[in-house]
């Protein structure tokens, strides 16, 4: 089995910081989206304080891979997690696309695609990375 990210949602910890702040704050979201974009710093604070009680604040984007895998192991992935899209592009070839809720949850799975999601997002999405892995 091999995966390769093709592409994601720009500035998803961005998002997700958005998203957690729009919670305790009376600002709107786009005012705190455009002041976190420019602060970085803000932004790994924010999401470094990760405490899920509701998965939303994962939801708010999509992120795209190139998976080679037989159909019997694609039929596992789906049947463990319904939130997955996959289409077929070949005969081992398949465009998986998924939300980062969908790729937390699914490694409670372990298994080998599990670790592959991991470390397909481990530099593009850091904070995420190390959530999973302290979920695992």
């Amino acid at each position: 089995m091999k995966l390769r990210l093709l592409a994601s949602t720009p500035a998803v910890e961005t998002l997700i910081a958005t998203a957690m702040l729009t919670t305790t704050s009376g600002a709107s979201p786009s005012s705190l989206f455009h002041r976190l974009s420019a602060n970085p710093t803000k932004v790994a604070e924010t999401v470094g304080k990760i405490e899920v009680q509701h998965g939303s604040i994962f939801e708010h984007n999509r992120l795209d891979w190139l998976l080679e895998a037989r159909e019997g192991e694609i039929l596992k992935i789906l049947l463990a997690n319904r939130f997955f899209s996959v289409t077929r592009l070949g005969s081992d070839s398949w465009l998986l696309s998924a939300n980062l809720r969908t790729i937390l949850e699914y490694q409670v799975e372990g298994d080998e695609f599990s670790g592959l999601l991991m470390s397909s997002i481990e530099n593009l999405i850091p904070s995420a990375y190390a959530f999973g892995r302290r979920k695992a």
